[in-house]
């Protein structure tokens, strides 16, 4: 895919006329358009492209980036926040178009593959945004101030909450169907998995969440043996020339690692493991221990998050909990003094 520079943006004035109602100077998308550094940002997303290549050009960097930009602040979704543009000429002028058009300037999946283009040059974008926030800054703030504040914080991920129940007979329901995949590919009758008996035997759990305290136990003790028993089928039938698709055998990864640690949990009678599986969807999600009156564990990603003359920015950010005083010696060269907020009691 080429890219292509889009043409300048016509005033804010030439924008105003095709409109019955001009739109106001003091709005805070039209304020900030003009003063954002697309053109550097641009010049940066070039990079993602040879200049070699051909084809239908890409969507130009000011219209995806600004409507991220806008998709964050009003927390849409990504149908939503293309809706919203073609709806307000306000957000159109942010994206750098030349007139108001009262249509979809883009489909909602250019939007997803923006986001795996520029994971490469995150960090040039936000080192040109930090730059671009600092010279503002200190044009309105001549001096300079030499103190770093640092905090750790957790940002939650909607999810289930796990539990080792659900959890296996998820993966059990997962493995019956790859097995029975795996099966017609050879041309083989399905393996005999007790389906009914398994559907039951959940069923019979789920419908009575009083006792399920007294039974939990017994339940995990009969998933682990029906997920046994399908792993062992589906060993069988990719030692017999079954190949699953990348979407599949990468959950039959996952699934393997969850049943290595339910049943080293089971076996030793505890309810923690290094690295615990907590979703099969996002098996890299990890359970953070928070202490809060609210939920003592949460589950997402830790940041370690600084201030330094005005610029907020993530210093470290993974799914797996981390001490951030290590953090301490790479931040050493911003700033001279380097101030703590003391943790809350």
């Amino acid at each position: 895919m080429v890219y292509r520079q889009s043409p300048h943006q016509l005033s804010f004035e030439s924008f105003g006329c095709g409109l019955s109602t001009p739109l106001s100077p003091n709005n805070e998308w039209v304020r900030l358009a003009d003063i954002f550094p697309w053109k550097e940002l641009d010049e940066a997303y070039q990079l993602e492209f040879s200049k070699k290549s051909t084809g239908r050009a890409a969507k130009p960097f000011r219209m995806l980036y600004g409507a991220g930009l806008i998709q964050n602040r009003m927390k849409l979704t990504d149908r939503g926040v293309v809706d919203a543009i073609r709806d307000t000429p306000a957000y159109q002028y942010f994206i750098g178009l030349s007139e108001y058009r009262a249509e979809k300037p883009f489909a909602y999946t250019s939007l997803c593959t923006f986001r795996k283009r520029i994971a490469d040059i995150s960090e040039l974008v936000r080192n040109i945004i930090n730059d671009w926030l600092r010279a503002k800054i200190e044009a309105l703030v001549p001096f300079k101030v030499d103190v770093m504040i640092t905090d750790a914080t957790a940002i939650p991920v909607k999810i289930r909450y796990p539990q080792d129940t659900s959890l296996l007979n998820q993966a059990r329901k997962n493995l019956e169907d790859m097995a029975i995949d795996m099966a017609h590919q050879l041309n083989v009758p399905n393996p005999r998995m007790y389906k009914r008996e398994a559907k039951q035997v959940w069923t019979a759990f789920s419908r009575h969440p009083k006792s399920q305290k007294r039974s939990v136990h017994k339940q995990v003790k009969a998933q682990l043996q029906y997920v046994r028993r399908d792993l062992r089928y589906i060993n069988e039938f990719i030692d017999a020339g079954a190949i699953l698709p990348a979407k599949q055998a990468v959950r039959l990864g996952v699934i393997r690692i969850l049943f290595d640690q339910q049943w080293y949990m089971f076996e030793h009678k505890i309810h923690h493991v290094a690295d615990r599986i907590v979703s099969l969807q996002q098996p890299y999600i990890r359970p953070l221990q928070r202490g809060k009156a609210k939920a003592k564990v949460e589950f997402g990603v830790k940041i370690d998050a600084s201030l330094s003359e005005g610029i907020v920015d993530i210093e470290r950010f993974e799914f797996r909990a981390f001490n951030e005083s290590k953090d301490f010696p790479s931040l050493q060269f911003k700033c001279n003094t380097l101030t703590t907020r003391p943790k809350r009691p």
